[in-house]
């Protein structure tokens, strides 16, 4: 895969309540996220696995 083609990007919209938890876990600094990407990518990732699709 060349480098260009490595990352798609997306626009997802959060509900508000959701985003702010986001922040909330983001800014305790407790569990190393520095982005709401970060977090979001993190989370996809956990899910994903949890169905089967990633080892």
């Amino acid at each position: 895969m060349s480098d260009d083609k490595k990352y798609k990007y997306h626009t997802v919209n959060l509900p508000e309540n959701l985003a702010l938890k986001i922040e909330e876990v983001i800014d305790s600094g407790k569990h190393g996220y520095t982005s709401v990407p970060d977090f979001v990518k993190s989370a996809v990732r956990r899910y994903l696995r949890e169905l089967g699709y990633l080892s």
